[in-house]
């Protein structure tokens, strides 16, 4: 089923026309209530998601939560249809929650899972690295199941090992197996792989 969405430029437009409103009162726009476009991102009705996440950032220009919402449906549509490119508009939602919140690992944690799934490996190793620290070792993306403290450090691990930097991948599953052993060396790259792929 083809999901019709705003194009950046249009919703571009449309939330800095928003946004010169919410100037006027201040900011008190209220937060919205997102939880039932969080309910069907989990239950898999990106559709349904989708436009109630995009009509939570018309509403609520300045919700950080509501761009992260978007930016992590649109992730998952790119990647279940083949033939809709919401590349622009998943880097564009996440960035608007990155600019409304400060250190919002949610976001960083979609863009990680994002660009690692387009191998896009140093932008992915980027915002791993940033939201596992950021995070710490109790994060967890509460609407993904497997998103988490590990899984960021995993995506880094790999980056860092297509990279040709074992030491530092490494050092990420050390971050998370403190009893890790990797000698360094080209014999003992298996090592490192299988430490890797046990994150």
């Amino acid at each position: 089923m083809k999901n019709t969405w705003l194009t950046p430029v249009l919703a571009t437009g449309l939330v800095l026309g928003l946004g010169g409103c919410a100037d006027d009162d201040d900011g008190a726009t209220a937060a919205p209530d997102l939880r039932a476009a969080w309910l069907d991102y989990a239950s898999g009705d990106l559709a349904q998601a989708g436009d109630a996440f995009l009509e939570a950032v018309a509403e609520a220009p300045r919700s950080a939560e509501a761009w992260c919402g978007l930016g992590w449906t649109r992730a998952a549509l790119h990647m279940e249809e083949e033939e809709a490119d919401l590349r622009e508009g998943v880097l564009s939602a996440f960035r608007e929650a990155d600019r409304h919140q400060v250190d919002y690992v949610d976001a960083w944690a979609g863009l990680a899972e994002f660009h690692h799934a387009a191998n896009d490996t140093l932008l992915a190793l980027e915002w791993a690295v940033d939201a596992a620290e950021a995070g710490g070792a109790g994060y967890v993306f509460a609407h993904r199941q497997g998103v988490n403290h590990r899984s960021l450090r995993k995506i880094a691990a790999w980056s860092l090992f297509k990279l040709g930097r074992y030491a530092e991948a490494g050092a990420q599953v050390r971050a998370v197996l403190p009893a890790f052993q990797y000698a360094g060396g080209p014999d003992s790259l298996e090592v490192l792989w299988e430490g890797i792929g046990g994150l």
